[in-house]
């Protein structure tokens, strides 16, 4: 009966609704080659890289964008069911982002360097990574206990 129908929708929709999820949020990430980039083109590019948010597995990447791209601004949020899974998909949107505005050099602050506010990619991508293969070799290590 359509009363069934309707209850038994409702409890698949909180069900979904209790899912826990993990995410990792780069809230302001600077790179100066994403100034060269039309949305269109980044968009499309992430749509042939399968760089999205599947809405509905809830789980991938989001990009929020603050100004628009020539301002070399953006941040990203990836969603996963798990801590690991989140930092995986971030990577791997953070290395999208280094393919496609280029990448960034490596460049350690000296003692005479101007302190600023904001960080690089290559800063972010090169922390995310290891916080990956940590969460990694905590995970292979739980499985040998």
């Amino acid at each position: 009966t359509v009363d069934q129908t309707g209850e038994k929708q409702r409890d698949e929709e909180k069900a979904l609704n209790q899912e826990q999820r993990s995410f990792v949020y780069c809230k302001y990430l600077n790179h100066s080659g994403l100034a060269t980039i039309q949305y269109k083109t980044f968009f499309h590019m992430c749509r042939i890289e399968s760089i999205s948010f599947d809405l509905e597995k809830r789980k991938g990447t989001t990009f929020i964008l603050c100004d628009s791209l020539q301002s070399g601004v953006i941040s990203v949020m990836s969603i996963g069911a798990q801590a690991g899974e989140a930092l995986k998909i971030m990577a791997d949107a953070l290395n999208f982002i280094q393919r496609q505005a280029g990448a960034l050099e490596y460049k350690t602050n000296t003692l005479y360097d101007v302190p600023r506010d904001q960080l690089s990619v290559s800063d972010v991508v090169s922390k995310i990574r290891l916080m990956h293969k940590h969460s990694q070799k905590k995970k292979e290590s739980d499985g040998h206990k």
